[in-house]
């Protein structure tokens, strides 16, 4: 059926007639691979939300995308885009589709209340990723029994890689040794979040020595990741294979990034470049009101910096020439929401896509 196929990437030539006669499903399928393709949101606006207004449920979340896009590319109009976006994801969630569902659980400008009503409904299903987000938001509620349960009930579920989660609950609760049998299997399947927890409980424990040994298999697993990381990123996207120099720095990504959308605030895009090189050179973790450094005169190659954030799931991906696009790109990312969007509470790696203009989320 014209509505189903594609060619080498390209839509059917039928497809667009079959969409201009009004079939939903032509639509639809027209309206994602534009939503996929350079600088066709709004092409894929008119064909999603004809078929979303036509009643097809998968259309409205695709919908919703594309607004939480327009909201990132044409900021005039964000706050507009957002509100488009919540709503057309809500009701696709509310006709039952599990993405939206799910989608609904890590929403941004929703009430706290609505959006554990999504994530209690996707729960109930045995959804992994909703219980353990479920035990987040016990603890940001300050509800730690709560928390465990669910944290609990995601273990049993499949999900070991939340016993980190479970531990650093158990640690602040002074459990020390429970944190430790609860992280210890996971440390010991080779997770890197395990081997570094683990190391501090047994630091807190008293047992400087084995914390030591496991902070060195901690920053060996680490090493392998990132190297791990990198073959990935050149078989995804060839550019990559031809870096000559990189450098690989753990920080807490979340206020380097707010370090870069302050400059890109201000238009000062040069001196936001200017704290990726100068990470590039080692010169330490750069803040916000870290001195400028003379814009590049263009001479010197561009670089790739890995910025990793072991506790919070995420690496950013960023060249030493960002454009001003990706720079300002970045401040309509929320970080929040994105270590929500982790898939099986794996990593998150953020990488600009310049075809589509939008940070790409790649999860493991």
């Amino acid at each position: 059926m014209a509505a189903s196929r594609m060619v080498w990437g390209k839509p059917d030539p039928n497809l667009e007639l079959a969409a201009e006669a009004g079939d939903v499903g032509a639509m639809k399928t027209l309206g994602k691979h534009l939503h996929e393709s350079p600088g066709g949101l709004e092409h894929a606006e008119r064909w999603l939300l004809a078929a979303a207004e036509a009643g097809d449920h998968e259309a409205m979340y695709h919908l919703s995308e594309v607004y939480w896009d327009f909201a990132i590319s044409r900021r005039s109009n964000g706050d507009a885009d957002k509100a488009r976006s919540v709503d057309w994801c809500r009701r696709a969630a509310r006709a039952g589709w599990p993405e939206a569902v799910r989608a609904m659980g890590r929403k941004s400008g929703i009430s706290g209340n609505e959006r554990e009503f999504w994530l209690r409904h996707a729960g109930e299903d045995g959804d992994p990723w909703a219980i353990t987000s479920l035990a987040e938001l016990a603890e940001k509620r300050k509800r730690p029994e709560d928390a465990e349960h669910w944290y609990r009930m995601a273990i049993a579920h499949g999900l070991s890689s939340v016993r980190t989660d479970l531990a650093y609950l158990l640690m602040r609760q002074g459990r020390l040794s429970e944190a430790e049998e609860c992280v210890r299997p996971e440390a010991e399947a080779g997770s890197v979040r395990g081997a570094w927890q683990l190391a501090d409980v047994l630091e807190q424990l008293g047992r400087q020595q084995e914390a030591s040994a496991w902070r060195e298999t901690y920053e060996a697993l680490r090493a392998r990741e990132i190297e791990e990381s990198g073959r990935q990123l050149s078989r995804a996207a060839p550019e990559f294979a031809t870096v000559a120099v990189t450098a690989l720095v753990t920080t807490a990504v979340v206020p380097f990034v707010q370090a870069l959308v302050a400059k890109a605030a201000e238009d000062a895009y040069g001196q936001a470049r200017s704290l990726v090189r100068r990470m590039l050179r080692g010169n330490g973790e750069p803040g916000p009101a870290a001195e400028a450094v003379e814009e590049s005169t263009g001479e010197e190659e561009p670089r790739l910096l890995i910025a990793d954030d072991a506790e919070a799931g995420i690496t950013l991906f960023v060249w030493s020439n960002a454009s001003d696009e990706a720079l300002r790109a970045l401040s309509s990312l929320d970080m929040d929401e994105l270590a929500l969007r982790r898939p099986d509470r794996g990593r998150v790696r953020l990488v600009w896509h310049p075809g589509t203009g939008r940070w790409r989320i790649r999860g493991e």
